[in-house]
């Protein structure tokens, strides 16, 4: 059976770690505040985004499990292949505009294809053996990790995103233990950077994000 994708807690150790020592040098980050609140801002609603798409993956995949069904292909695996993988690297690449600094992407970038690329062979050759041409076929027109993003604006998020499936697993607490954890590494990165940390500004400037990012969701929801 295709094992549960779950956020590696060995790279996330190795992420926060790494952090950490950058700490160490704080002339290599930004001297700019506003540029700073700018990259916080952007990339914890990057890290939403990444939470939403693999509580809406895992939803639809415990909802088809549960009906005994065969191949996914319905949601977010309309657009993509891997969506928990997407979603994944996606709260990676949040936290690095958050407390790493940003031209470290390709870093990071390269390390999780290191860390992955091999685990998704491994699911995809499982999934080719139990399913063949249909999958097969699948492969053909659903990309492995990055969706066609004209194609994603085209779809209706009710049908990449169902709400009760969505909101229907553990992996909603991700939108809470993930905000808590950058607040945190920000108001310690803030006080080595710049000598001082604004608790409260750090918490509007996240308390904005979750905001944007929701009105968006919303406003998507919305569409016929």
């Amino acid at each position: 059976m295709k094992k549960r994708i779950k956020v590696d807690s060995g790279i996330l150790s190795l992420v926060i770690l790494f952090t950490g020592f950058l700490y160490q040098f704080p002339h290599i980050y930004p001297s700019s505040r506003l540029w700073d609140n700018i990259l916080d801002w952007l990339g914890l609603i990057i890290v939403l985004k990444g939470t939403y798409i693999r509580m809406a993956a895992r939803g639809v995949k415990k909802a088809h499990s549960r009906q005994g069904e065969g191949l996914v292909k319905k949601g977010l695996y309309s657009a993509v292949r891997n969506p928990m993988y997407l979603g994944s690297f996606m709260i990676g690449m949040g936290f690095v505009l958050i407390v790493w600094p940003f031209w470290i992407f390709p870093a990071f970038a390269w390390l999780f294809y290191l860390r992955f690329i091999r685990q998704i062979s491994r699911e995809e050759k499982w999934l080719k053996k139990n399913f063949g041409a249909e999958y097969e076929a699948y492969c053909r027109t659903v990309p492995q990790l990055f969706p066609r993003w004209d194609k994603l604006w085209t779809m209706k998020a009710s049908t990449l995103f169902p709400w009760e499936k969505t909101w229907s697993t553990k992996e909603v607490r991700g939108l809470i233990t993930w905000p808590l954890l950058a607040v945190v590494l920000e108001t310690l990165q803030e006080w080595r950077v710049f000598g001082t940390t604004h608790f409260l500004h750090t918490v509007m400037i996240f308390s904005a994000a979750v905001a944007t990012f929701f009105i968006a969701m919303w406003i998507r929801y919305q569409e016929k």
